[in-house]
Parts: C-alpha cells; sequence; structure tokens
C-alpha cells in the first residue's frame, strides 16, 4: 500500500505541535506581533511567550531594555523545540535527518 499513514491526533497532540509550530517558526525566521501568524496562534504565541520560549526583547543584557516588534525564539525556547521534534518524531515514527 502506498501513500502516507494517518496519524492519529489527539486534543494533546494538536497542542503539542501548535507550541512547536510557533516555535519553529519564530527559530527559522522572527515574525511580526501583529502578523497573521501571531492574531491565528495567539493562545499559543502567548502560552510560548509566558514560558519565556520566545520573547521580543531586543536587547542582550538585562539592563538594556530595548524591545522590539517582531518575536525571536530564546535559548530555553530552542532547548523546548528540540525536545518536541523529538516527541513528534517518535510519535509519527519518522527517521532522523541527521542520521
Amino acid at each position: 500500500q502506498l501513500g502516507l499513514t494517518p496519524t492519529e491526533i489527539d486534543e494533546q497532540m494538536a497542542h503539542t505541535m501548535a507550541i512547536y509550530l510557533v516555535l519553529d517558526r519564530a527559530h527559522r525566521r522572527s515574525f511580526s506581533v501583529k502578523s497573521r501568524f501571531a492574531r491565528e496562534g495567539a493562545f499559543y504565541v502567548a502560552m510560548a511567550a509566558s514560558e519565556g520560549w520566545i520573547t521580543t526583547a531586543a536587547g542582550e543584557h538585562e539592563d538594556n531594555e530595548q524591545w522590539a516588534n517582531h518575536w525571536v525564539i530564546t535559548e530555553s525556547g530552542i532547548r523546548m523545540r528540540r525536545q518536541l521534534d523529538e516527541i513528534l518524531r517518535a510519535v509519527t515514527k519518522q527517521e532522523d535527518p541527521a542520521d
């Protein structure tokens, strides 16, 4: 039989995938706080920001309070993205492209 094997996606998996998409997007290319992506995924953007996985902070030092209008991933977000990547790969039984 050819084609993809469907993976059952429950509510928890849907939330996990949504958070992964926010982190992946912020990692690959920052997105505007007013972008369509940010508006449509507002709940997950807010969750990721609350957890410290993404930020609009432009300064690298605590005493430098500069803010931008784009979401970018943090070091903590990069670690969480890697963990979620492993979880999603295990669930979908995909091979690691690094192998």
